[in-house]
């Protein structure tokens, strides 16, 4: 019974870790398409320095999901596509 018990909890690790791989946010994607859009849309429009600190911040957003933290990645470039526009 024990053995079954191990088994199975060792079925649901491996699963779990394959579900976590897939939800893996790609960085360097989602910070090429950020600053791709923004480019093409808004760049032209801004003065430097509001340009500077949108690089800046995507820049950062890029950094925390390097480190692992996708949840304020996620956070910091939905906020900059919402002030861009």
């Amino acid at each position: 019974m024990v053995r079954f018990a191990l088994v199975g909890l060792a079925a649901l690790g491996l699963m779990a870790g394959a579900v976590a791989a897939q939800g893996k946010m790609d960085c360097g994607a989602t910070y090429k398409g950020f600053m791709d859009k923004f480019q093409q849309e808004k760049a032209a429009g801004m003065a430097g320095d509001q340009l500077a600190n949108v690089n800046r911040l995507a820049l950062r957003a890029y950094d925390a999901c390097q480190a692992g933290d996708e949840f304020n990645a996620r956070k910091l470039f939905d906020d900059l596509a919402k002030s861009a526009r």
